[in-house]
């Protein structure tokens, strides 16, 4: 899992992104209106419109995302010869920043997805639409329009909603010529027959699709996996994505790497487009070179702030660094724990076979020697534990308070990536820390001698092991608090 300090350095380079969006665009419609009655004509309430919007969807959703973010993007699409049509094509070039391709089928008709919304709730969907495969001349068209926007994209999104776009030629075409020029090719899949996208980079189905396409039951993190790796077999996917609404998401490559990522807690309004949010975020962190793992895990959080909107909505990225930053905090506080929870979490950790590490220190002020000493205390075991003296502790031991209370400094420590677990303690020493936790490595900077490390004794007594971490620089708290005091620092 990516630390939220890389999270957010990518979020800030996503408008580096160049992507090229093949797939079926649609006009999302929603109108507003109020429900006050039942029809006398029939058991169905009546709908008094208030207010319409329009809004681009299907793979123009994508593209409304990509936009978001700050992407360079390139559509290829097809609409009809329909006032719809010429209303997409209005939009598209309204956004600064898109080079949009569409192809006029005159026989075909606009997909609009009309929903009548009151009370925040979706009362009836209209679906307006041709699905019947494109002409040939239409298909010799998209193909020079994908083959001409390859050069200047660094990945490629198909957006599939099966409206007659891509089909096996215009698939076998786009993921073959984007495979032969170095691009990943992600897919956004529909129908049962997943072996049209063979040779695709990365599927990201729903729950729902991923079942109808495996024929096995996707209940649990078990039986998401088995039908991932199953379609990654059968279609020879580098990965899968599996979107799983409320549960999450989990990310399946074909080495066996699994990840699962749980969805943040928040209220569920509209999951109205949400896929077309994965599949954008997913299309341009990798884009600008971010690991899938991490990439994912940007998707997942977009995803969680989408379904807290209402419509076809996009995220910007503000919004997506503010909820790293939210969810960083909100880590870091499940991280402080009283003793009991600890020797809880420590005997779970053992069940799975980790190592476990500790080491305790004020951390007032933390500087450059603090996160070298939890960085190496880190590297010698799988989970790290910091006991963190207590501002009473502090005062028993110094003689005054910390600059910063316990916790203030609890939280700043908890925050890293390296620390994953911190306990306050109050005593002088942490002896009673080390005798309930057993850890199997205790750590504590170079700067002492073997026999000045507090609790060395007892680590040894049980087998555990002492280690003293060679530090690049020694700085000492005290003395930057003088030199601050004195005004030399």
């Amino acid at each position: 899992m990516c630390d939220s300090l890389s999270l957010s350095h990518w979020v800030e380079r996503l408008k580096e992104a160049r992507v090229l969006v093949v797939g079926d665009v649609m006009l999302d419609r929603f109108v507003y209106g109020e429900v006050s009655r039942i029809s006398p004509e029939a058991p169905v309430p009546v709908l008094r419109e208030a207010e319409m919007k329009s809004f681009l969807g299907g793979a123009g959703n994508v593209v409304r995302n990509l936009k978001a973010l700050g992407c360079r993007v390139a559509l290829v699409s097809v609409v009809g010869e329909d006032p719809e049509g010429k209303e997409i094509s209005q939009m598209l070039s309204s956004l600064s920043g898109v080079d949009a391709s569409l192809v006029v089928e005159p026989s075909r008709r606009t997909t609009v997805k009309t929903r009548f919304m009151a009370g925040g709730q979706q009362v009836l969907r209209v679906d307006t639409e041709s699905t019947y495969p494109i002409g040939r001349d239409t298909g010799e068209e998209v193909k020079k329009a994908i083959q001409g926007f390859l050069d200047c994209c660094d990945v490629v999104v198909l957006s599939d909603y099966a409206k007659g776009l891509l089909g096996a030629e215009i698939l076998n075409f786009a993921i073959s010529q984007a495979k032969d020029e170095g691009k990943a090719i992600f897919v956004d899949p529909k129908g049962s027959d997943y072996t049209r996208y063979r040779g695709a980079s990365v599927l990201t189905p729903n729950l729902a699709e991923l079942g109808q396409a495996t024929g096995c039951l996707v209940d649990g993190d078990e039986g998401v996996v088995a039908a991932a790796r199953k379609l990654i077999d059968l279609c020879g996917l580098d990965a899968l994505l599996a979107t799983r609404g409320r549960e999450g998401m989990t990310l399946v490559s074909a080495a066996g790497e699994v990840m699962h990522l749980r969805a943040e807690a928040r209220e569920v309004f509209d999951v109205s487009g949400a896929g077309d949010t994965v599949i954008a975020v997913l299309g341009a962190a990798q884009g600008i070179g971010v690991p899938l793992s991490g990439a994912a895990a940007l998707a997942n959080i977009a995803a969680g702030i989408v379904v807290g909107k209402v419509g076809t909505a996009v995220v910007r990225p503000q919004e997506l660094l503010r909820a790293i930053h939210q969810q960083q905090a909100s880590r870091a506080e499940s991280k402080v724990m009283d003793l009991p929870s600890a020797v809880e979490m420590v005997a779970v950790w053992r069940r799975k076979g980790y190592r476990i590490g500790f080491t305790n220190g004020v951390f007032d002020l933390l500087h450059p020697g603090h996160l070298s000493l939890l960085s190496r205390a880190a590297g010698t075991c799988d989970r790290l534990i910091v006991g963190l003296n207590g501002d009473l502790s502090v005062r028993r031991i110094k003689g005054q308070a910390p600059v910063q209370n316990e916790g203030a400094r609890s939280a700043i420590v908890a925050s890293l990536e390296h620390v994953h677990l911190v306990v306050i303690f109050q005593e002088e020493t942490p002896i009673s820390l080390l005798e309930a936790l057993r850890p199997d490595v205790l750590i504590k900077g170079g700067n002492y001698r073997l026999e000045e490390v507090v609790g060395a004794d007892v680590v040894k007594a049980y087998g555990g092991e002492v280690v003293l971490a060679e530090l690049a620089d020694i700085y000492k708290t005290n003395s930057r608090i003088a030199k601050i005091t004195n005004g030399t620092l």
